[in-house]
């Protein structure tokens, strides 16, 4: 019985220390609070602060339910040999509960190719800036914060991790859309991830929209136009080229009608290769279940090891009593 308590408290204590590991390697795009920003690479009560600047930039006006473009810029970058920088776009940094969506906005999309308020991105060496844009549809009317954080580690992969925050917030007023503003129907939903060497289709949805021009651009390259069809009263198409490779593929449209001209934000679509995803609480599972299965089987050779000790004692014995 001893046995086998010492080997659970082994295994549960293997297992934690993998969930509750640090993530030197990052942990991927996702939905995160500003705890996180020490949370995700150990106890956020050790973080030191990065000295890098961390801004917040975009229109000081945003219609309700339409897409608007907010930009971090993250300058004076520190961050580890591999280059890994996590950003983070905030309501607020009250540490929970404090993601764009609790305050109302939807992302749309980001300039890296996802659609949440947290991406990873690369530095170069030598580089000291790197600016990442979310588009986002506004909320109800009302005046909004929008904030931004980082983290990153160290420079040898040693010591607690690094956190910094903008100094202060970019602050959004959202108001009503005027009736003859050229503008996206609400119900729009733009692509924001396609395969390599998949053209792509969009069909655009409007309202007081008369005529329209679309450009695009590889993520950094010059800008190009397309070929706008118009469907019917409310509904445009045109095409984006198959890319050879990953990459981000941005792209928005100048709307003319009665109202003021409109153009939209600059909207992501991510070239992915086929990729396999890992579903970590099923690999922690699977993992579980084959340590246990070792378990028993390593208990069964005790207790056959055991058993045929004993037969081997009962025959020498039988072997003594006939003698």
């Amino acid at each position: 019985m001893r046995r086998v308590i010492t080997l659970l408290l082994v295994a549960t204590l293997l297992l934690a220390s993998t969930i509750g590991s640090a993530n030197p390697n990052g942990v991927g795009e996702g939905t995160f609070d500003a705890q996180c920003g020490g949370a995700c690479h150990g106890d956020a009560d050790m973080n030191r602060t990065s000295a890098s600047t961390v801004m917040v930039s975009g229109p000081a006006t945003a219609y309700a339910g339409l897409p608007t473009s907010v930009d971090v810029t993250v300058s004076n970058i520190e961050t580890t040999v591999s280059g890994l920088l996590g950003i983070f776009l905030l309501s607020d940094l009250s540490g929970a509960g404090d993601t764009p969506e609790d305050d109302g906005w939807d992302i749309v999309s980001n300039s890296e190719g996802g659609s949440l308020n947290y991406v990873e991105v690369l530095i170069s060496p030598g580089q000291k800036e790197h600016t990442v844009s979310w588009t986002l549809r506004a909320p109800e009317i009302g005046t909004y914060d929008l904030h931004a954080a980082i983290h990153h580690g160290t420079q040898d992969g040693s010591g607690a991790p690094f956190f910094g925050s903008s100094i202060q917030p970019m602050e959004v007023g959202v108001v009503p859309v005027p009736e003859n503003l050229p503008r996206l129907a609400a119900s729009f939903e733009p692509p924001v991830v396609r395969a390599v060497g998949e053209a792509t289709s969009v069909q655009l949805i409007t309202e007081a929209v008369d005529s329209m021009e679309v450009e695009w651009r590889v993520s950094g390259g010059p800008v190009q136009t397309t070929t706008v069809e118009r469907v019917d009263q409310g509904t445009w198409t045109f095409d984006l080229p198959a890319s050879l490779q990953p990459v981000t593929v941005e792209w928005r449209a100048h709307l003319r009608g009665d109202g003021p001209d409109q153009p939209t934000p600059w909207f992501a679509l991510q070239s992915e290769d086929p990729s396999l995803s890992v579903d970590r609480t099923a690999a922690y599972v699977q993992s579980l279940a084959m340590l246990l299965m070792f378990m028993v089987a390593f208990m069964s050779l005790q207790r056959r090891a055991g058993l045929e000790t004993e037969a081997t004692k009962e025959d020498a014995f039988s072997m003594e009593v006939e003698r």
